[in-house]
């Protein structure tokens, strides 16, 4: 229908569609050839092109609505000096009253296949939705290829709409055909044996084909980071008796990697971090790796040699030296260690079992530090330690956790100075409210038991405060103290609750309480602080500036904290 009082001297106006919303109103807006006249042409328009593009417009209209299962539109036109006004009525929708689909072949029963099938939309009595329908036909053909039938062919493919009584039928048959087998597995363009790279095989020659061993294989050969590229895919045109070979071709990445960087930490002071990493060794895939890092006030040098394990869980051998010297305001150690160890991974945990052995001079309270001395232990022991992180982003989770745990114990009869067991549980919950406000949570728990505690060195001791503790307090401020300087605890409790909002994606602002103790038999009460800071969301992980006030002591100055790294 057209009311039309005649297209003004000044050509082609303001269009406005009105009727429908949403995604009814963009792919109409999307398909109006009356919205795509290009400007120079909208000036000079007469009335015999607008009549034309109003003439489509009903067509056009009716191909932008049916994919919604709109089959009855009617469109209504008016002018108005320059502009032009559609008004829509998209009328009632298609809906479907019988959804008949086929599988025929060995496929019939399986019961991924038929799971997919009965989620199949739209169903009866639901509205027409073509985009539903394609998305649909697309899910049932993809776990028919991720389950192995290669041969599965969409017999028919039909969708009968009755417009009188708006009514469609759907009709889809599948003959899938047999389903293969894994084959033989080869390996091309590998510079690491063949025999180390077949471990990382989840399945066996013979087994029936599924997709999702295909993609466990890709992540353990990335997993290992020897190569640049990876490409894993059944070669079912070469198939023999059913079974089809997997071929996997890969490319080496680079062999040596070396990082370097300035650090910061208000615990630490400046400092810079220098790495070397040879991601294999000889082609048996072992690995090495040197890193240095050097600070005001805390300094490591570490050396670690890593051969990959596959029995019981997948993981790495590893053999690591280094040494570390760290200076506070109120303890000083220099350690050197020995560690060999297992690592693992099984299900969402990483596991760890090792050895230390370690030679620590110490001295709490300043001064030089003087080998030999009561501040001088040596200690083997065992550490067994498990790791679970999730979150939806590794960089800015919105949502997220992460929980650790480590166990240690030495004794005399295999070696220590001192007899002791200790454990340690960490950890950090992030949620969020809206797309700019997060809530992050986390806490400490530890519990050594000893009865040479003071023989023990610092590094085995508690302390609590600083910028990954209680942040109204200094660096390993807070704990049992002597002569006014703190000498750790044998137990730990530290929370935090922290609120985080970004004005931009990039900037905000955080307000958060801490509180806490490390203490020995008896805990005098929470230390509790708190502070506002400053969230910069770097290239390189989230930069965090707070100022922070203690309330256990009154005359407690202020505690400016630096720390970049991640939240979990």
């Amino acid at each position: 229908m057209l009311a039309s009082s005649g297209l003004s001297a000044q050509g082609l106006g303001k269009v406005t569609v009105k009727g429908v919303d949403g995604e009814l109103r963009d792919n109409v807006e999307k398909t109006l050839s009356l919205l795509r006249v290009p400007e120079e042409e909208r000036a000079g328009m007469r009335q015999p092109r607008l009549d034309y593009l109003l003439r489509i417009a009903p067509a056009e209209v009716d191909r932008a609505l049916q994919p919604f299962g709109y089959y009855d539109a009617k469109v209504e036109s008016q002018i108005n000096g320059a502009n032009v006004t559609l008004t829509i009525d998209p009328g009632e929708p298609v809906r479907v009253v019988q959804t008949r689909i086929a599988i025929e072949g060995e496929a019939k029963g399986d019961a991924d296949v038929e799971r997919v099938v009965a989620a199949f939309g739209p169903r009866e009595n639901e509205v027409l939705d073509h985009r539903r329908y394609e998305a649909g036909k697309l899910e049932i053909q993809r776990v028919l290829l991720d389950r192995g039938y290669f041969d599965a062919e969409m017999e028919r493919h039909r969708i009968e709409v009755k417009r009188a009584t708006r009514q469609a039928i759907i009709d889809l048959g599948w003959k899938s055909g047999v389903r293969y087998r894994f084959g033989p597995t080869r390996f091309s363009g590998s510079h690491i044996r063949d025999t180390l790279l077949e471990k990382t095989v989840p399945y066996q020659q013979g087994d029936l084909y599924e997709q999702k061993d295909l993609l466990a294989l890709h992540q353990r050969l990335t997993q290992l980071d020897y190569f640049g590229y990876i490409d894993v895919k059944p070669d079912a045109e070469n198939a023999e008796n059913g079974e089809a070979p997997i071929e996997i071709s890969l490319i080496p990445g680079k062999r040596s990697v070396y990082t370097a960087g300035f650090s910061y930490g208000t615990d630490s002071g400046p400092g810079v971090q220098l790495g070397l990493e040879r991601r294999w060794v000889n082609d048996r895939g072992h690995k090495l790796a040197a890193n240095l890092d050097w600070a005001q006030r805390r300094r490591s040098l570490g050396l670690e040699y890593k051969i990959p394990a596959f029995a019981l869980a997948e993981g790495w051998w590893g053999f690591g030296a280094n040494r570390r010297e760290e200076d506070s305001d109120s303890v000083e150690t220099r350690i050197t260690e020995l560690v060999a160890s297992r690592t693992g991974a099984w299900r969402d945990w990483q596991l760890s079992a090792a050895v230390h052995t370690r030679q620590e001079e110490f001295r709490i309270g300043g001064g030089v530090i003087r080998g030999g001395s009561e501040g001088d232990s040596f200690l083997l022991y065992p550490a067994l330690s498990a790791a679970h992180v999730s979150s939806n982003h590794p960089m800015y989770p919105t949502r997220g956790h992460s929980l650790r745990a480590e166990l240690k114990f030495g004794a005399e009869v295999l070696l220590s100075d001192v007899n002791f067991g200790q454990i340690l549980v960490d950890g950090k919950y992030i949620c969020s409210v809206g797309e700019s406000n997060r809530f992050l949570f986390r806490g400490q728990i530890g519990r050594t038991v000893t009865d040479q505690f003071e023989q023990l060195p610092p590094s085995l001791r508690f302390f609590a405060g600083g910028d990954r503790s209680i942040r109204g307090y200094g660096y390993q401020e807070v704990g049992p103290r002597r002569a006014g300087v703190p000498t750790g605890g044998k137990n730990l409790i530290t929370a935090s609750a922290e609120y985080e909002r970004m004005f931009t994606p990039t900037l905000g602002a955080a307000a958060f309480v801490d509180a806490g103790n490390a203490f020995n038999d008896t805990n005098e009460g929470a230390y509790v602080g708190a502070g506002a800071g400053f969230r910069w969301r770097s290239p390189v992980g989230m930069v965090r500036f707070d100022v922070a006030h203690g309330f256990k002591d009154a005359d407690n100055r202020f505690q400016i904290h630096i720390n970049i790294g991640p939240d979990l």
